[in-house]
């Protein structure tokens, strides 16, 4: 992890009247290990987790969906949106499509992203599947091993 920050995305709600019955999870930002995106960096990750991680923390985390926005130059490449492996908190969060019944959509991770980033983060264009962070990261991990020599 790099930095954490609050959101809005909530933790739960009290069901009849639908309130929030406490505040929204950390949300992480940080890099997927022996991957490399197009820029030859490692691909970025938005963490959503149960409490904040120190900088400099290796969080285990599967992932959840893509975060597909638009900018000028300056805005990276589509972060891999990911939550906390294993964590009873998550289990009913498998891809995008669990993500609204949190208040998760693509713009209260982007609000997160720009405020870790200290910087706009872009419009945001829609969420992609967890097929498509799984693909994404496939590939960019093969790019790691193609350029280290580890590929088997």
């Amino acid at each position: 992890m790099d930095a954490t920050a609050s959101s809005t995305i909530r933790t739960s709600d009290d069901g009849a009247s639908g309130r929030l019955t406490s505040t929204g999870w950390p949300v992480g930002l940080g890099r997927i290990p022996d991957t490399l995106d197009a820029d030859g960096s490692p691909l970025d990750a938005l963490v959503l987790m149960p409490e904040p991680a120190l900088a400099g923390a290796t969080v285990p985390a599967r992932p959840l969906g893509v975060l597909h926005r638009i900018g000028d130059q300056a805005v990276p490449a589509a972060p891999v949106l990911l939550c906390v492996a294993e964590d009873p908190a998550f289990i009913g969060l498998v891809d995008t499509d669990d993500l609204p019944r949190r208040d998760a959509e693509g713009d209260a991770w982007a609000a997160v992203l720009a405020r870790l980033q200290r910087r706009d983060a872009g419009e945001v264009t829609g969420c992609g599947s967890r097929a498509e962070a799984e693909h994404l990261i496939s590939a960019a991990h093969h790019a790691y091993e193609r350029l280290t020599g580890c590929l088997e």
